[in-house]
């Protein structure tokens, strides 16, 4: 490692740059890595040393391998810049070691950003230049020919370059008859419609799938949180069909030619698109055509919530009872018969009282029009901090080194698990002992008017107070509130339509993901008295839980669950990607309190 650095460096020196090396130590609460970069400076004659460009390449290519002609290319451009004067702008080469984590610390020092942790460290740059404007990163691997060159251009947390800057290597890789592709994959050209039609999707879902798992798909990303536009031209090298094959030789000048173009620009790229979706080379979907869909999936989450919410305040009405008040009304009014009618409406009440407490209808009572009940939410409300709570524990699990002994990610994924199962057992354990309360509590009530309403018609024959005492007995009771699942229910379409609208904003692509995922159990589950039916939903949702999508993964990608969690973890601690927190504070929890609601009364 450290004989390797040395040797680029005394080669760039010797070429006639500034350069030199930097040692790294990076720990996480996994592992600790440590590497070499290797960098240097070429001063552009014209230029005041204000502004630079990056030439970046990594030792070991996307695909394991090592970065040979990818080196090779860094070494040979910096001979050949030696020997022009007509940059305008100074050029930076850096050969970065490890994975991801050496362009991350040249990044931090080269900007001035100090980590705080006593176990990392940075070296500090001995040899810098100015504002980075934009940057290439090349990544070809082996000694060999390639079919085409890929542009790669995802950066962290779905960051994105100018649009200008893949638009400048496609016209240049065309004009000098070069296949230019997205990513890693030729597609050969039809004339199909359908065939070009899947084709775009292939393209646009692959360009998604790196944006909404939040990781860079190469070292170019993460110059995208300094604000600086960068991306990785990847050597394409496909053995199914024939294509034409193009040596590094070739490669060469086209690199220069995108160097030179950046080179000349007047300004930082900022007149083409920031925001978009590529479904081929030259085609795009601009963020007023893609942001639409996506707000419309968020509207209709909060809609049902407002729906739902106006629905548990109503009290339907119980068109027997209303009918027997008028007859009862009618008949007083005509000097006879109040008695007998009062009677009939208070039975009717009790019967109507008992179906309720019988717990078969949510709204069973004999209710007048433009009746209201109540709305408790104190279940909601705990429920749904419980389940914020339980989200935070877990961050804290995966994000915290604790010094037992076989402390692994596997074992903090249990561990949270178990957390949330507690969670879910309090949410599901304080509905249940407030339903029995409530039902002791009108049960009392109910006997004792009851008692009440037979005295009043056995008296209401003798004496005319007696029948307005009567009259006053044989109103409806108070109405039972609205179930806690409906409220439940009500929160967490509110904070799902909250979440994916606002995270729309920030990586479209994320919000996506988890908006097509639980639109449909989210909008349709409900609690039901079909035991059958409510065990289908819950492995629905434990399936669709993190544990659960964990599990898919592994099984889907042939990988294991431990190298899943590392990657997700890696990604937060050294590239600082959103994943784990969107995982943790917004999608565990709507799923954590979507389970306890299953599991509630229907009534």
């Amino acid at each position: 490692m450290y004989r390797r650095a040395d040797a680029v460096r005394a080669e760039l020196s010797n070429i006639g740059l500034k350069a030199a090396t930097q040692n790294y130590t990076l720990t996480t609460s996994v592992d600790t890595k440590s590497g070499v970069n290797t960098y240097a400076v070429f001063n552009a004659p014209r230029a005041d040393g204000t502004e630079a460009l990056v030439l970046s390449a990594p030792w070991i290519s996307k695909d394991n391998q090592l970065n040979t002609n990818g080196i090779a290319l860094i070494l040979s451009l910096a001979k050949n810049f030696r020997r022009h004067s007509h940059y305008a702008r100074d050029t930076i080469f850096v050969i970065t070691d490890g994975d991801s984590e050496g362009i991350q610390a040249w990044l931090r020092a080269y900007h001035g950003i100090e980590r705080t942790a006593q176990d990392n460290h940075e070296e500090s740059l001995h040899v810098r230049s100015g504002a980075i404007q934009a940057a290439l990163n090349l990544d070809f691997a082996g000694t060999g020919d390639y079919n085409a060159i890929g542009i790669f251009f995802e950066g962290v947390n779905g960051g994105l370059p100018n649009l200008d800057l893949i638009n400048t290597v496609n016209e240049i890789g065309v004009h000098r008859g070069w296949t230019v592709v997205l990513h890693d994959k030729i597609i050969p050209a039809t004339d199909n419609l359908t065939r070009k039609y899947l084709n775009a999707l292939h393209n646009m879902l692959y360009m998604m799938k790196y944006q909404a798992s939040c990781h860079p798909s190469a070292n170019h990303g993460f110059f995208h949180k300094y604000m600086i536009d960068a991306i990785t031209l990847y050597g394409v090298n496909q053995a199914e069909g024939s294509y034409y094959r193009f040596s590094v030789h070739q490669i060469g000048p086209l690199v220069e030619q995108v160097h030179r173009s950046l080179n000349n620009i007047l300004e930082h790229l900022h007149q083409s698109f920031f925001f978009y979706l590529l479904s081929d080379i030259t085609r795009y979907t601009s963020i007023g055509l893609y942001m639409p869909p996506v707000i419309i999936l968020g509207v209709s989450f909060i809609l049902k919530a407002l729906s739902m919410w106006g629905v548990s305040g109503d009290l339907a009405t119980d068109m027997k009872a209303v009918e027997q008040l008028a007859e009862r009304e009618s008949k007083e009014a005509a000097g006879s018969g109040g008695g007998e009618a009062a009677a009939a409406v208070a039975a009717s009440n009790n019967n109507n009282n008992n179906t309720n407490n019988s717990g078969s209808s949510a709204t069973a009572f004999a209710s007048l029009p433009f009746s209201r009940r109540p709305r408790p939410m104190r279940v909601a409300v705990s429920v749904i901090g419980l389940s914020l709570v339980a989200g935070l524990a877990s961050f804290q699990l995966f994000t915290s080194t604790f010094g037992f002994a076989g402390e692994t990610l596997l074992v903090k994924l249990v561990a949270s698990v178990g957390v949330c199962t507690v969670m879910v057992f309090a949410g599901v354990s304080s509905a249940m002992i407030r339903q029995q309360l409530l039902l002791k509590q009108r049960e009392g009530k109910d006997k004792g008017k009851e008692k009440k309403a037979k005295e009043a018609a056995a008296s209401s024959l003798s004496s005319s107070s007696s029948s307005s005492s009567s009259s006053s007995s044989t109103l409806p009771p108070p109405p039972a509130p609205a179930p806690d699942w409906v409220l439940l229910k009500t929160f967490i379409l509110a904070m799902a339509a909250l979440e994916v609208t606002t995270l729309s904003a920030l990586n479209f692509s994320l919000a996506v993901s988890i908006g097509v995922l639980i639109a449909v159990p989210y909008l349709m589950f409900q609690p039901t008295h079909n035991h059958v039916l409510r065990i289908l939903q819950l492995g629905t949702l434990m399936a669709m839980s993190p544990p659960g999508l964990v599990l898919w993964a592994s099984y889907l990608l042939e990988m294991d669950v431990s190298a899943i969690l590392h990657w997700i973890l890696q990604g937060y601690e050294v590239m600082g990607t959103w994943l784990l927190p969107t995982i943790c504070f917004v999608y565990w929890p709507l799923n954590l309190a979507s389970i306890v609601m299953i599991l509630l009364p229907v009534s």
